[in-house]
């Protein structure tokens, strides 16, 4: 068992929350990589907005500090296009 603020988290939950957290902050990269494309389509814009709203309040829902998420985002925002 991990401890999270005051309680005890079961480890299953606490790599759970952070494989999902992962993913989703991936999900948030490459959407907002492929927003910077002036060729999509308005329902294109609107998929991928969609994706980053959702995927976004589902960190802010699931981690502890969504600032430090959303910083962590931009950071791998800025590797990707660096490569």
């Amino acid at each position: 068992m991990r401890h999270a603020g005051d309680q005890r988290v079961p480890d299953g939950t606490v790599e759970f929350i952070h494989a999902r957290a992962q993913l989703w902050r991936r999900e948030i990269v490459q959407a907002r990589i492929r927003l910077a494309d002036d060729g999509l389509t308005y329902d294109q814009r609107a998929e991928l907005w969609c994706i980053v709203d959702y995927r976004e309040w589902c960190l802010q829902v699931l981690v502890r500090d969504f600032p430090a998420e959303l910083e962590r985002i931009d950071r791998e925002i800025e590797h990707e296009l660096r490569r």
